[in-house]
């Protein structure tokens, strides 16, 4: 497939997917250990509770201590918007791992760049500037991502595109993304819910990682 003037191959998709999971996983720790402090239910805390701060917390302006997130927020949110970039390229080539299905295919790669859309969205927009934004940026990330993984899992068992191992460990990555979607559409509250979008969010760069690794077999093989 052609994205403007490139040429997307798996090999270049996944590779480019892997540099885009990795440099968000070591900027968003590393941006930890410079929060300004404090979460939505303790102003107070010091630092970043692992389990009680969201993602998004990084990216804010001023923490919820009062104190303004001069290198993590920019890192945070720069780090989120490469990545979803990045994710465009996977979404454009992840549909060839499925059914020959031309409808099929293309509404994976649809809902999967209106997914990496809603992640720019969220890094444009910091939460305690532009919340509504922010929060649109979110649901414009999480529903799209859970059609992918719904496709994903109803091809993998109708046209058997994927291995037993795969298909479980997809399911396992819809289960815990829906039960995040319903925490937010029940508009629950507590450290109960960065928690669940921490285990979302690692898991979710592990099922990109290996279906990137996918890709490149793929493409090797042929």
């Amino acid at each position: 497939m052609r994205l403007g003037l490139f040429k997307v191959t798996p090999d270049i998709a996944s590779r480019v997917t892997v540099f885009g999971c990795l440099q968000f996983l070591l900027c968003s720790t590393v941006a930890m250990f410079f929060y300004g402090g404090g979460t939505a239910w303790d102003a107070g805390a010091s630092g970043y509770t692992f389990w009680h701060n969201f993602f998004s917390d990084l990216g804010r302006t001023v923490s919820y201590a009062g104190v303004p997130n001069r290198v993590a927020e920019p890192l945070f949110n720069t780090s989120l918007i490469i990545h979803a970039v990045t994710l465009i390229y996977f979404y454009i080539v992840y549909p060839s791992l499925l059914s020959k299905k031309k409808f099929l295919r293309l509404a994976v790669t649809l809902a999967g760049v209106l997914s990496a859309i809603g992640l720019i969205r969220v890094g444009l927009n910091p939460d305690d500037i532009r919340p509504e934004q922010h929060m649109a940026g979110v649901w414009l990330w999480g529903i799209p991502l859970f059609l992918v993984m719904i496709t994903t899992i109803g091809d993998g068992i109708w046209g058997r595109s994927l291995s037993r191992k795969e298909l479980l460990f997809t399911g396992g990555f819809a289960f815990i993304l829906a039960a995040h979607i319903y925490q937010g559409l029940s508009d629950l509250s507590g450290p109960a819910v960065p928690a669940m979008q921490k285990i979302v969010v690692y898991y979710n760069i592990t099922w990109f990682l290996v279906m990137s690794r996918l890709l490149r077999k793929e493409f090797y093989r042929k």
